[in-house]
């Protein structure tokens, strides 16, 4: 064991330490010198395994140094290393990922955040051909024929690789050498440095191009990154850009108090990990100043939407995967940190187990304060938070629209709503409500939508939403002009949940009774185990030449008087 670094971890930091070493130990591959992937089986990711490099350089039993010699190594050499390519200096996501295209996308010579004229030319030319296409199978073949073609020209971000793969293993490199540069050969050190360059490199050049907009958790990174780095490598060059970068980001935080993937359980998790890594390896007193005052507002902000019977934070959400908490996210295990023994199942095994490591290492950091609102509910309230959102899809210095969150929150029940988002990610929950039955058991709604056929985590254009909530009801207006069919839902999860509930006036629901006034087409109800899918489908208009009206549908949803 690294006796220093392990004497100074609390109780609770060894629990998720052992934990998360534990469940990686079982996904390391020998032959890979990686571990498996945790959403992605039969494939071995690097992100993952930087996180266990640094758990078995923090653990130090017999062998666990060579093997995380191996790893790092490992990871190296699965890193792109093409000046002259939009990818440079990131790293494949996992080793079975193939090589993106490449010689074919001048991209530094573009100009500045050309990606979404790219992206908007494309969809144009797409739209043109399928038009003269008949039959709807046919339209969709042609459609993927097209982008197919593209993506194997063009080196599609997110499909053939990662950006942000830069700022991730820059970040666990950066705590790995903080903390154990001194177990490591010389030559893995040289190594992991020239690593950094690349990856510094690169994010520098994707921030200052804005080709692929960084998100609030990205550009915190970045910052860090380039300060940490600079400092090590003695770059002035790169440290004024971080102090530029963190300055503004400040700034753009101030301005309401909130950052831009505001209320959002998965970000918030990786804000709160990474601004523990300003706070614990900052190099200056500004640095570490700017990332205390974000973190403290970040607290305020989980604190105001938080309620700790449900043990949820309520909706709406600008970004978020899943409707419970500790699914998708790293926030249960920093409320663990926060509150202390009795709050283990905070910390369930998920798809972000693998970074606790490093949040064990920075710990948490909550205001005194706030500690009552994370532990006891306070009394029922109505939150309203203003931020600013990121559509990072939209054109470039048009992408930040300013947007409300509000939630109503009692004891047993909370209804959120968003209004001003103009954001065509899947990932925008603009209307929601959890609640708790008298007997323990949690149900969550939430309002989301999809292409037919496919998957409702994807970017659309053309797709809006207005909502409001109060004590009593949760009201959304639905406006979509998208070019393709969609399907806007409510899924609603819980046990015991009954498609027999579900009337066109009146949702009767475990613990929950919505009178609904709908204009909107007859929806179809679709039954799963323990969940429903109250489907409203909306056709595309038509009209290449002569843009039609949006669709509209309007929805009130109010509670039947009583208690959960």
């Amino acid at each position: 064991m690294a006796w220093k670094e392990w004497s100074q971890l609390s109780e609770e930091r060894r629990y998720l330490v052992d934990q998360a070493l534990a469940y990686m130990d079982a996904k390391y591959d020998e032959k890979a010198k990686l571990i498996g992937e945790s959403e992605e089986h039969g494939k071995h990711g690097t992100r993952g395994s930087g996180h266990y490099a640094l758990g078995l350089l923090l653990r130090s039993e017999p062998g666990d140094i060579e093997r995380a010699c191996e790893v790092l190594h490992k990871i190296i050499d699965l890193q792109f290393d093409a000046p002259d390519e939009i990818y440079h200096g990131t790293f494949k996501s996992a080793l079975e990922s193939v090589d993106p295209p490449a010689g074919n996308y001048p991209w530094k010579s573009l100009g500045h955040g050309h990606a979404y004229f790219l992206a908007q030319t494309v969809e144009k030319i797409t739209e043109r051909l399928v038009s003269g296409i008949e039959g709807e199978q046919a339209k969709k073949e042609w459609a993927d024929r097209l982008v197919t073609a593209v993506d194997e020209v063009l080196p599609p971000v997110w499909k053939s690789y990662d950006p942000n793969w830069r700022e991730f293993i820059s970040c666990i490199f950066a705590v790995i050498l903080e903390h154990f540069a001194g177990k490591l050969p010389q030559q893995l050190l040289g190594r992991m440095e020239q690593s950094m360059i690349k990856a510094v490199t690169g994010s520098i050049e994707r921030r200052l191009s804005d080709v692929v907009p960084m998100n609030s958790n990205i550009e915190l990174m970045h910052t860090f990154i380039v300060h940490y780095y600079g400092t090590r490598l003695q770059r002035s060059d790169w440290l004024e850009h971080a102090d530029r970068e963190a300055e503004k980001l400040h700034a753009r935080y101030a301005e309401f108090g909130s950052l831009s993937e505001f209320n959002t359980t998965t970000y918030y998790g990786v804000d709160l990990t990474v601004l523990g890594l300003w706070r614990q390896y900052g190099k200056t007193a500004a640095f570490k100043q700017l990332g205390h005052a974000m973190e403290k507002g970040l607290w305020a902000n989980i604190a105001d939407f938080y309620n700790p019977y449900i043990e949820n934070l309520s909706g709406p959400f600008a970004r978020a995967y899943e409707m419970e908490m500790t699914a998708h996210s790293s926030l249960g295990v920093m409320l663990y940190l926060a509150l202390g023994n009795g709050y283990e199942h905070f910390t369930a095994i998920n798809c972000e187990t693998e970074h606790d490591i490093m949040i064990a290492l920075v710990g948490v950091d909550v205001p005194e304060e706030l500690l009552p609102q994370l532990a006891e509910h306070q009394g029922d309230r109505l939150v309203e938070q203003p931020f600013r959102e990121l559509c990072e899809r939209d054109q470039p210095d048009a992408n930040t629209n300013l947007c409300t969150a509000r939630a109503w929150i009692e004891k047993e029940l909370m209804m959120g709503a968003m209004s001003g988002s103009k954001n065509t990610n899947g990932q925008l929950h603009p209307a929601t409500i959890h609640w708790k039955t008298a007997d323990g058991h949690k149900y969550d709604l939430r309002l989301i939508r999809r292409e037919v056929g496919k998957h409702w985590n994807t970017h659309l254009r053309g797709v809006y939403y207005e909502a409001a909530v109060n004590e009593r009801e949760l009201e959304v207006e639905v406006q979509c002009g998208a070019a393709v069919d969609i399907e806007f839902y409510f899924e609603i999860t819980g046990q015991g949940v009954d498609a027999r509930g579900i009337a066109a006036n009146r949702w009767t629901l475990p613990g929950l009774t919505l009178e609904v006034e709908a204009e909107a087409p007859a929806p179809v109800v679709q039954a799963f185990d323990n969940r429903l899918e109250i489907i409203y489908l909306v056709q595309a208009k038509k009209s290449l030449e002569t843009p039609a009206a949006p669709n509209t549908m309007k929805f009130l949803l109010s509670r039947v008087q009583g208690k959960v």
